[in-house]
């Protein structure tokens, strides 16, 4: 019986160093190169060189409009672990370095400094009540912060000398913001200053030196407010790029145009291996892809310069009844493609015009009339009215409301007159057709919502309430009226009850110039790799007009014609251009006092056009919110688009 055990015990260690000589085998001899190549990785660390520049950004032409400019720049990281008394310290140590704009400190941060130093004799100062609130979790602790702060008077930051505030700001520069960011001290600095710091950054603590890139705007502000900006990333999207391989240090794009293409715009690093003591290259960086825009600078710098002067113009001369104009917004596209040719916004402010391009696409105003030509659209296509069937224009009154009239009574108006002089009537007495109501004189009229859907539904086909597809993240739609009765019905049709955005007029008018296609609108035209193309925009049609007898917008197309030619549009465009639009004015109200009530009445203005009529090449709209204000005295509305489009399509070929 023991034998047996023996013999077993001999048989199992055997079995046992056969495994374990097998096993052997297959990590020496078989998995050799695959662990040597495991170990060799996790003795070499992967090095990541300086980020290269960004992708430039041209205009459609090729001319540059952003470039990227090499500038020297003085950080701070607190790779040191330094605690707040040492950091001050450090701060007082440099401040004599550096020329910083030290009239940015605040008050708020200054008594955050003053905490830092004496938060024992503020926590002197805070009521017991306030103290037991805390204790007792009644108080956040930022809620408690702030009673602190609170507490800290002026007379206790009188003992900061100016030589104080500069180490005082110098030491918020090093704090503020993420703890993973380098924290950018000065940029631009000057040779001296960058010396210093570069020769002595050893014994500074976490002051150190770098050539960093920063966006040049060729043109100044000309569309910076579309193109964005370039930053750190911040807090919120901190795991997003992370996960697609970016460094917390890395600058993205933060905003519209830098944002939506950064992938492409944002350049590679160099990628480095660190083999004992030699750092050896294992990818080439690469600089960012160009983005090339639908912009013509030269039409953009045009129609900037001439919305820039007009608004001085009016500003400056004092021109009766503007008190409260402030901006216009004015876009240009192609209406064969949607590509985005210029975009201007301009406000004014403190004897100042600056830009705001991108409030073309951000604000939205009540247009009036400009809509006309897609609201009497739905008139025939509903088979409510008739080509050439003639109203007679004359005030209009609904039971328990006042007088709708059109700017003056125009006697018998047909279609073609009804947009030609603009005529109010003729919409109203249309949309209460669609609504299947019989006017009277001063008699009931009731409606559901069914024909505000109809008229909205042709609105939309011309992007009227609808997003354009901008390329642009965040784009609105406007505001759409709530309430529904008669009354807001016959506003409706002429414009004087939704809002529409600068660029919803601009697809809507550009639609009807091509007669059938509505474009998205877009800056992309194409992405390139240095000369090889990468991505081109290709047109994107949103929706047709297949639904509308083409009749009907021929016949809309003729009255735009008449517009231009001796209607209300006439003087706006040179005749030899052969435009055809459409005029707007819209009853306003105006904050005069920023308390969230638009209390004042004022008057807006809008313009839609496109040139030349047979073969459109330029779809244009302008929208002027408060051009003018109502008073006792003067009706005067100044004609500032009529101004403006007169010079810009001058300058038009």
């Amino acid at each position: 019986m023991f034998r047996k055990k023996i013999k077993f015990l001999e048989i199992l260690l055997y079995i046992c160093f056969l495994i374990i000589g097998v096993r052997l085998f297959y990590l020496q001899i078989i998995k050799h190169d695959y662990y040597e190549e495991l170990l060799k990785n996790l003795n070499e660390k992967e090095v990541y060189g300086d980020t290269m520049p960004r992708g430039k950004i041209y205009d459609r032409n090729g001319h540059v409009i952003v470039d990227n400019k090499l500038v020297k720049t003085i950080y701070f990281k607190n790779e040191n672990k330094l605690n707040n008394k040492e950091l001050i310290q450090l701060a007082y140590l440099v401040k004599d370095y550096i020329e910083l704009d030290y009239n940015k400190l605040t008050d708020s941060f200054l008594k955050d400094f003053y905490l830092i130093e004496n938060e024992n004799i503020i926590l002197d100062r805070v009521s017991d009540s306030d103290y037991k609130k805390f204790k007792s979790h009644k108080l956040s602790s930022t809620e408690f912060y702030n009673i602190k702060k609170d507490l800290i008077t002026d007379s206790d930051l009188n003992k900061y000398t100016d030589d104080d505030k500069k180490a005082i700001y110098l030491f918020y520069l090093m704090t503020n913001g993420y703890s993973y960011n380098d924290k950018v001290i000065k940029t631009d600095a000057s040779d001296s200053e960058f010396a210093y710091f570069s020769e002595s950054n050893y014994k500074l603590k976490g002051f150190n030196t770098k050539y960093t890139y920063e966006r040049n705007y060729i043109y100044g502000d000309t569309l910076k407010s579309v193109i964005g900006s370039v930053g750190y990333i911040t807090s919120e999207n901190k795991e997003y790029y992370l996960s697609r391989g970016y460094s917390l240090n890395d600058k993205v794009g933060l905003s519209y145009l830098e944002y939506m293409y950064d992938d492409y715009l944002k350049g590679e690093k160099d990628v480095f291996k660190l083999d004992g003591n030699n750092l050896i290259k294992i990818k080439d960086g690469k600089v960012g892809n160009d983005l090339y825009l639908t912009i013509d600078i030269n039409i953009q710098k045009m129609v900037d310069n001439i919305l820039e002067s007009e608004i001085l113009n009016v500003k400056k001369n004092n021109v009766v009844n503007t008190k409260y104009f402030d901006k216009s917004y004015v876009t240009i596209s192609d209406p064969n493609n949607g590509d985005i040719l210029a975009m201007s916004g301009k406000v004014y402010s403190d004897g100042k015009v600056s830009d705001n391009s991108l409030g073309a696409i951000m604000d939205s105003m009540v247009a009036g009339s400009a809509v006309k030509g897609a609201s009497i659209l739905v008139g025939y296509n509903e088979g409510k009215i008739k080509i050439g069937e003639y109203m007679i224009d004359s005030c209009m009154k609904l039971k328990g409301t006042k007088q709708k009239c059109s700017i003056i009574t125009m006697g018998y108006v047909n279609d073609l007159d009804a947009i030609r002089r603009s005529s109010n009537i003729y919409q109203f007495k249309t949309a209460l057709r669609v609504a299947g109501v019989t006017y009277s004189y001063d008699a009931p009229a009731f409606v559901d919502s069914k024909p505000f859907e109809i008229y909205r539904k042709y609105f939309s086909l011309f992007g009227l309430g609808e997003k354009t597809g901008i390329d642009i993240e965040g784009e609105p739609t406007g505001i759409k009226g709530k309430l529904e009765n008669a009354g807001l019905l016959m506003n409706l049709a002429i414009g004087q009850y939704d809002s529409y955005t600068n660029i919803e007029l601009n697809q809507y008018i550009a639609t009807l110039a091509n007669g059938n296609n509505r474009y998205s609108l877009h800056f992309l035209k194409e992405i390139k790799n240095q000369d090889e193309i990468i991505k081109e925009y290709v047109p994107t049609i949103l929706n047709n007009l297949d639904t509308i007898d083409k009749k009907y917008i021929d016949r809309v197309k003729l009255a735009l014609g008449l517009v231009i030619a001796n209607g209300t549009g006439r003087g706006y465009i040179d005749e030899s251009k052969n435009a055809s639009g459409k005029t707007g004015t819209s009853e306003t109200f105006v904050d005069t006092n920023n308390d969230g009530i638009y209390e004042t009445p004022s008057i807006s203005t809008s313009f839609v056009s496109y040139l030349p009529s047979n073969s459109p090449k330029y779809a244009i709209s302008i929208t002027t919110p408060n051009i003018s204000y109502v008073n006792n005295y003067s009706t005067y509305v100044h004609p500032f688009n009529k101004l403006v489009i007169r010079k810009i399509t001058d300058n038009l070929t």
